[in-house]
């Protein structure tokens, strides 16, 4: 059995695929991302639900979502939360999919970057790895975007031995079970909850990895979560919230 948060009724029939868009002032571009990723996604999979969840937006982005909603049924789920940032946002979608019963859980962002024609390369290999992560070899976004995720890759290798192609990228496809005991180790404080993420995925031997080249749109209207000029001292925030998490853990289990 599995919750249905529409009706708040309990539904015998789990969707097999949850797609966690978390959204936070994007009235400019969450219409173009809704209207072009249920069509898609309906060619590949019968039984889905799309999991809006609205960051506190101080926009229209949730007024449109609603408008959405009446065009789309329940397709569209739409869940309102205070401002908590976006990883946190996608960790909440997460833990929604494994309420819903999802078998996998996909998330992308709301910002149109996420070309959804790559979308059925993911879903024909679902059952080769547990996760499977898009990797961006092309990105119309800027080289700058291209360095920081280089440089994140960099980091994450040296300093904690985990090799993550591209930790955070928006574009991975996972079996709901098996991220459910990473994203309980998360704290609730932790900004870039999805890098935290990555790096529990790729530590975890018993967890297989697969990767998908994917092209990245430039972002349509609104800003991107992390600005450029904060790279360096987020990434500093990001190596102690690591450093911090993966201590508290090991010596809970000692």
């Amino acid at each position: 059995m599995n919750f249905d948060f529409q009706t708040g009724e309990q539904n015998p029939t789990p969707p097999e695929l949850a797609v966690v868009i978390p959204v936070f002032n994007e009235q400019d571009s969450i219409q173009k991302v809704i209207g072009e990723w249920i069509p898609e996604l309906e060619k590949w999979c019968s039984n889905f639900v799309v999991l809006a969840i609205d960051d506190g937006s101080r926009d229209h982005s949730l007024a449109i979502l609603y408008q959405l909603q009446e065009q789309f049924g329940k397709r569209l789920v739409i869940i309102t939360r205070p401002n908590r940032g976006h990883g946190q946002t996608c960790l909440e979608g997460y833990h929604y999919a494994g309420k819903l019963g999802a078998r996998f859980v996909f998330q992308i962002d709301s910002d149109w970057q996420c070309d959804p024609r790559y979308f059925p390369a993911f879903w024909q290999i679902r059952n080769r790895a547990f996760v499977i992560s898009g990797v961006r070899t092309s990105r119309d976004d800027g080289w700058k975007r291209i360095i920081v995720t280089k440089t994140l890759r960099l980091m994450l290798l040296l300093a904690f031995r985990v090799d993550c192609p591209d930790a955070n990228v928006p574009y991975r496809l996972m079996q709901t079970e098996a991220i459910q005991s990473a994203i309980l180790r998360i704290p609730e404080d932790f900004h870039l909850a999805n890098v935290a993420l990555a790096v529990l995925l790729r530590r975890d031997k018993s967890v297989t990895h697969s990767y998908v080249p994917i092209g990245f749109r430039e972002r349509y209207g609104g800003e991107p979560s992390v600005k450029l000029p904060l790279f360096g001292r987020k990434a500093i925030e990001l190596y102690r919230n690591i450093q911090t998490m993966l201590t508290n853990q090991a010596k809970s289990i000692q």
